[in-house]
């Protein structure tokens, strides 16, 4: 009779041996957050994941563009914010400059005003930039990327707010037209300044009312496609901490059921011995 060798315990080790591996395992998914972590463990996942991410990243950059966007047109709307203001003062002292009671020196006083409003007009529309971009200045056109594919795009029209842009100044000009008396036609050439002006104002707020969807509408798919890498990717802690307990309780049993397969061939030999004394 062979006592050598003892099979019972090594099938309770080989049992031991797959239960310690998969609580590793487990413990790796649990401290990384991962269950997949490279390619070697699933490539399909991985090359699934890495395009979700590649679009994630795609859909990160045309929200921060989107943002951008809404930052230039409240710019631009801040400036011609001040410009408004100045025009309709303008206004109020082209109405004034109509009284007939009114004597030159008062006039000049009213005219000297009037320069000094069309100047900050112009240095309004000059100094009025976003990351070094004149948005005041001259009639430009800029189009925001806002997708994660060619064409998906805003399109904003900078429009030039300089005073002589507006028709305020020159030969036909505010300062011009009150100077010859001509109050009626001075009040053309604000009112239709001012117009253009308050359009453009209007415009920008549509715009950033755009851009705004834009941003809730990219936010909701970024979030769809996180999930859905995370589901990918990340491990489920609750799932991964029943596999490690449960291997646990398996280990500490396999143990206790080695020591005691370990210790039946001293046991056997233990009895023959006493068999044979007698």
């Amino acid at each position: 009779m062979r006592l050598n060798h003892n099979l019972a315990s090594l099938d309770v080790f080989r049992a031991y041996s797959r239960t310690v591996e998969e609580q590793s395992v487990a413990l790796d998914k649990i401290t990384s957050g991962y269950k997949v972590r490279n390619a070697k463990d699933d490539p399909n996942v991985i090359a699934q994941s890495e395009k979700t991410r590649i679009q994630i990243r795609g859909l990160q950059m045309a929200r921060r563009n989107a943002q951008d966007g809404v930052s230039l047109l409240q710019t631009a709307e801040g400036g011609i914010e001040s410009i408004t203001s100045m025009i309709q003062r303008i206004r109020e002292l082209t109405v004034q400059a109509g009284d007939a009671a009114m004597s030159d020196n008062d006039k000049e006083v009213l005219l000297n005003e009037v320069n000094q409003m069309l100047e900050a007009i112009d240095d309004t529309a000059k100094n009025t930039e976003f990351n070094k971009v004149k948005l005041l200045h001259t009639d430009i056109t800029r189009e925001v990327p806002v997708g994660n594919r060619a064409g998906e795009t805003v399109e904003i029209k900078f429009k030039d707010m300089s005073a002589d842009k507006l028709g305020l100044k020159g030969t036909k000009g505010v300062v011009e037209e009150i100077k010859n008396g001509k109050i009626g036609n001075a009040l053309k050439i604000i009112d239709t300044a001012l117009e253009g002006v308050l359009s453009t104002r209007s415009e920008y707020g549509a715009l950033e009312n755009r851009f705004e969807d834009v941003m809730v509408n990219l936010d909701e798919i970024t979030f769809k496609m996180e999930r859905a890498d995370s589901n990918l990717r990340d491990s489920d802690i609750a799932e991964e901490m029943m596999i490690y307990v449960k291997d646990d309780i398996l280990i500490q049993s396999s143990m206790s059921i080695m020591h005691q397969t370990n210790n039946f061939p001293m046991d056997v030999l233990k009895i023959l011995e006493n068999v044979r004394g007698k």
